[in-house]
This record gives structure tokens, sequence and C-alpha cells, in this order.
């Protein structure tokens, strides 16, 4: 069913001259909505609950905010895109996981374990959709279908699952915020968990990093975490003391950015573990999720009443294009892999030659991180000598040029 309200522009007060860490605030419509968490949509635009008022709030690059209703009482938590280029999400109110089209076509899917507190969400390699159960300590699976495959009991009893992401080892990984433990689910099920170096550490945000890591948010210890796939766990504390951090993404310049639930800050740490801090405008905002947005600039979203905003902060990107490979006759087959780019955006590749006319070779999609693969093949007139592979994004309007030697 669909249901939306107005759609309004929020308030805006943007710098001059854009630089790292400038946060520009949009306030929602709807006042005390407690928006929950946030993530880039296929469709160029950033999703996001609202938890207070049984929301999903979808706003565009430039601050253009509409609102959605699910069923009452849904109090809606974790967002994310799925593989069939819908939003879905947990209702923890309703003990559901939702679908919403980026045409705002709202379907609901009543868990099959009763009052399980879904909050966490994710789309694993195997194409299904990931969930936390909360309250009843499993790991849940959808398919974009609507068919539940599976809810899978966490060794540890009392281990409150919360964030959950898709790992780069083809598993699915999730933090125990009652455990102070991190866990990985196999496709088929299976589960393996990792002891937090701190004790009592309540971890909640995880993601992929780009070293093949992973990296959590110590909410109660104040640190940021990395993980390898075997469990060795390195900690980094926040700059602010007792800043609670909450969630955690990866920018289109390679880094880690998080939020600070008590510190009021948006925080970057690089994979070597250097730390910089970014005050929020508004005081006592309780930034909550993070996510990269399709403008290659990090979004979140304030959690209290006095923030109750989506906001963005400049990130400077790094986009980076490698040719598999960098040389060879007219009709190589060349694999591009590109990285620091915006989320879910169109990136053009054209071969440009010094001789003949440019070609397109192709238009991939980047996936939530900024990234993609495709292959493409050199023009069978390319002219012998260096020439160059250019890639441009769409919404982003990033660059990078890479330099092909025709042989």
């Amino acid at each position: 069913m669909l249901f939306c309200c107005t759609t309004l522009v929020g308030a805006v007060a943007p710098a001059a001259v854009a630089a790292e860490g400038d946060i520009v605030e949009y306030h929602l419509p709807t006042p005390k909505s407690h928006p929950f968490e946030i993530a880039a949509g296929s469709d160029g635009n950033l999703w996001f609950t609202e938890f207070a008022v049984h929301r999903i709030g979808r706003i565009t690059p430039s601050g253009v905010i509409t609102e959605y209703f699910p069923q009452a009482n849904s109090a809606p938590r974790n967002i994310t895109a799925g593989p069939d280029g819908a939003l879905w999400f947990t209702e923890f109110g309703t003990n559901a996981i939702g679908r919403i089209t980026t045409g705002g076509v709202i379907t609901e899917y009543p868990i099959p374990t009763s009052g399980s507190g879904p909050n966490g969400i994710a789309a694993g390699a195997d194409g299904n959709l990931w969930f936390t159960e909360f309250l009843t300590n499993k790991i849940g699976r959808i398919t974009p279908g609507g068919t539940f495959t599976g809810e899978f009991i966490i060794p540890t009893s009392g281990s409150a699952p919360r964030g959950i992401t898709p790992g780069p080892d083809g598993n699915v990984w999730f933090t125990e915020f009652g455990g102070n433990k991190v866990g990985q689910i196999t496709p088929a099920g299976v589960i393996n968990e990792f002891a937090i170096t701190t004790a009592n550490s309540n971890p909640r945000g995880i993601t992929t990093g780009p070293d093949g890591n992973l990296w959590f948010v110590e909410s109660l210890s104040s640190q940021i975490a990395r993980m390898t796939v075997g469990g060795t766990v390195t900690e980094f504390p926040t700059t602010t003391p007792g800043s609670l951090p909450y969630d955690i993404a990866v920018g289109a310049d390679g880094n880690l950015w998080f939020t600070e639930d008590q510190g009021n800050n948006i925080g970057k740490i690089t994979t070597l573990g250097a730390m910089t801090e970014f005050p929020v405008p508004a005081a006592n905002s309780e930034p909550f999720g993070i996510t990269s947005g399709p403008d290659a600039n990090l979004w979140f979203v304030e959690f209290n009443g006095a923030g109750n905003s989506a906001a963005r902060v400049t990130d400077i990107p790094a986009p980076a294009i490698v040719l598999t490979p960098n040389s060879g006759p007219p009709g190589t087959q060349v694999l591009v892999t590109g990285s620091g780019f915006g989320a879910f955006e169109k990136v053009k590749l054209s071969f440009i030659d010094s001789v003949n006319a440019t070609t397109l070779l192709g238009r991939p999609t980047t996936d939530a991180n900024g990234a993609f693969l495709t292959t493409v093949t050199v023009p069978g007139n390319a002219t012998f000598g260096k020439q160059k592979i250019k890639a441009n994004a769409t919404i982003s309007k990033l660059g990078k040029t890479a330099t092909f030697q025709v042989t």
C-alpha cells in the first residue's frame, strides 16, 4: 500500500565552500520523530526510519523530504538497500520486516517468532536479507520475495544481537550487544562467535572496511574496533571520552566514519587508526545511523528532538579505477575496478583515443560503498600507444582516468 505525506525542503545552512567535516542539517517535518537509521537507495536518494512516529522518510541529496507510513505502531528501526532495488526495514513494534519500493509502496511480512524485536538488517552475498532478533537471540533470513527461510539461534544466550553487515568472506557478521561478541553466520546458518577484548563494551553498528576487515563500534567503552575474519581484535578509543559511538560506515575517501551518540560528533578513522572528530551543529542531537550517500558524502540522522534531522557531512572522496590488464591489443577484455564514488550511482566509462572519437564502454552502477566491478572491451579501432579509460559519475560528478597501453 502507498501512503505518504507532503514533500518539502528541509532547512539548510550550508557553508560557502564545503570542507571536509562540514555538516548541513535538514530538519524533519514531523517533530520528535526520532530518526533511527539511514541508508542509500537505488534511486539516488537517502531513506531513513522515524522510530517514534512510525514512518519511513526519504531525502534527496538536495534536501527534499517525503514521509511514508507503514502500519500503525511499527516503530521502524534499521533500513538497508535490498538486492531487488527496494529498501528493507525492521519493525520493532509490530514484529515484522518491511519493504518499501522507491515509489513508496510498502509491504510487510510478520516474523514467525513472536516478540522477536527485529533490529539490524542487511543484504547478504547470497541475495537474501538477514536481520537480528534482539529479544529472542536469533538471526533471521528472508528472501526478496518475502519468504522466511530460517531463524538461527545464537549459541550465547542473552546475546541481544544488534548490528549486521555482509562480510568480506561471503558470510554475514553481527554484533552481540549483550554477549560482548561479534558473530559470523554462513549462508547455511552455521554461527561462529568471537570475543571482544574489552568486557561489557556493548557493540552496536558494524560494517566491512576497505581493508577487508570488520569494523564496529563499542558503545559503552567508547571505542572503535577492527576485527579480522579470524577474530583478532584491535581497539581504538574515541578522542572524546564517554562518546558512546553508535554506528559506522565506509566513506568514499576510503576511511571509516562513525556517529557519537553522547559525544555529539561525527568521527572519522583511517584503517590505520588515526582519528578525527567533527562537532554536530545542533546541541545534544544524538547522532545515530550513518551511511555513504550517492553524492559521495556521508549522511546521518539525529535521534534527539533537539536535532530531529537528517544531515550531510562533507567527505573528500578519493575516486580510483584499476585496469586489469592495463595493456593489450584492440579488442582486449579489461576488468575495471572502481572505488571512492557515490553509493548506487551510474558511472560512465569511456575510451579516450588520441586519434579516434571517444567510445562509450559502459555504465556500471556502484554498490553501497561507492565501488563497482565491470568488464569492458577496448575498441577494435583503438590507436596504438598510450590511451585512456575515463570514469565519470552521474550524481557525485566525480571522475578518474587510467592509462591503457594499446599494443
